[in-house]
């Protein structure tokens, strides 16, 4: 074997062959690091999205959201299965060839899996912003979930809010016809309810009293 060569170990043979054999040998570590990725990918979705609305997700997120990310975003999981199914095919093609590849320390199948874990986190970041900004241009426009909300501080507006979404702590809504994001602690919040019903409007107004032993009154 020559000084520039790398001989790679029995059974990894390719990438996939790597990948397998973690997956074998390492279940847990290798079921983590795939759920953090996914993790880490649904984040930045909330990074970008919320940033259309001049609102810094992290300032109202506690630790918790960012293992909760997948769950609020399941859509996100596409922008990473779609590349992956890409990358795996495109290296199933590549090993029906039978030319032997020259293995050197640049060139193994262990540098060519984590070149492209790379290349598909780095594709399903450039899609989860494309489905951020195309959902926050949606809701810019007067589209989505229409909430009747209901805070128990006494403060009510005309306007039928927008639910951009939440974190453990936090509520934020969007109003279409005033264009300003709200952002509401959860323990200022006495009812929530979504409204299903097509509005001919999109600023129907609804309007919405405080708490018990509140007096509702009308903020500028």
């Amino acid at each position: 074997m020559g000084s520039g060569e790398y001989r790679a170990s029995r059974g990894d043979a390719n990438a996939r062959a790597v990948a397998i054999r973690f997956l074998r040998e390492h279940t847990g570590q290798a079921l983590l690091l795939m759920y953090l990725a996914i993790a880490v990918i649904a984040r930045l979705y909330d990074v970008w999205f919320y940033r259309r609305f001049r609102v810094n997700i992290f300032y109202y997120s506690a630790p918790q959201d960012f293992f909760l990310a997948p769950m609020r975003n399941p859509g996100t999981m596409l922008s990473i299965f779609v590349p992956a199914v890409v990358l795996i095919g495109i290296s199933w093609l590549a090993g029906r060839r039978k030319s032997v590849r020259q293995h050197t320390k640049l060139n193994t199948p262990q540098v060519r899996l984590i070149a492209g874990t790379m290349l598909v986190l780095l594709s399903a970041a450039v899609l989860t912003k494309a489905f951020a900004d195309r959902r926050a241009d949606r809701v810019r426009a007067g589209a989505g979930r229409r909430v009747s909300f209901t805070r128990n501080d006494g403060i009510s507006y005309s306007e039928q809010p927008l639910l951009l979404g939440s974190t453990g702590q936090f509520f934020f809504l969007y109003y279409a016809k005033r264009r300003v994001a709200e952002i509401v602690p959860v323990e200022n919040t006495a009812l929530m309810t979504v409204d299903l019903h097509p509005k001919n409007d999109p600023g129907t107004a609804i309007p919405t009293v405080g708490g018990a032993g509140s007096t509702p009154r009308l903020s500028p």
